[in-house]
């Protein structure tokens, strides 16, 4: 225990010979910057901004469809499992969008962007079936086999656009 102590003691005059506890000693004497936040926060906003007006590289979104999340950008192909209610032809609009980025910057949603930001459309190409997924079962030597096939329902998506809409650090408009 006194080996213990003189090395605390030890260390503690390290930090301006002063006594105490080693956690208080570093806390009281830790260096202070004068950073000022919001100069740097409204340069960053700044260039966001004009990099948004000027669209020079391609916009990307993570959105969440169906339980999944799809990382689109324009022009991409989505094959969607499962059943969705849109015909062929409708124009959908995809709300939950998780992130938007460019190669420049990405918004982070928390857990979703802010709404009317991003705007992800697109189009239904195709509805259909899957290929056959085969599921067979055997037991050994009990003379048990059983085959099914199986095909899910499945729904093709164009995304039309993905677009940065409001400048960032906007009042929100009533989107919806």
């Amino acid at each position: 225990m006194a080996m213990f102590r003189a090395g605390l003691q030890r260390l503690s005059n390290v930090f301006n010979g002063q006594g105490g506890i080693l956690s208080r000693l570093i806390t009281q004497n830790a260096p202070t910057t004068n950073v000022t936040a919001p100069d740097t926060t409204k340069d960053v906003i700044a260039t966001c901004n004009k990099l948004i007006e000027e669209r020079t590289s391609r916009n990307f979104a993570i959105v969440h469809l169906l339980g999944k999340q799809w990382r689109v950008t324009d022009g991409d192909l989505l094959v969607v499992e499962g059943y969705w209610p849109p015909n062929i032809g409708d124009k959908i609009k995809l709300d939950k969008v998780l992130l938007a980025a460019t190669k420049d910057f990405s918004l982070i949603g928390r857990p979703l962007v802010q709404p009317g930001l991003v705007t992800v459309t697109a189009t239904v190409i195709s509805k259909g079936l899957s290929h056959t997924r085969t599921h067979f079962k055997k037991k050994r030597r009990k003379q048990f086999m059983r085959i099914n096939f199986q095909r899910a329902q499945q729904t093709m998506l164009r995304i039309n656009t993905v677009e940065i809409a409001n400048k960032i650090n906007e009042a929100p408009k009533n989107v919806f």
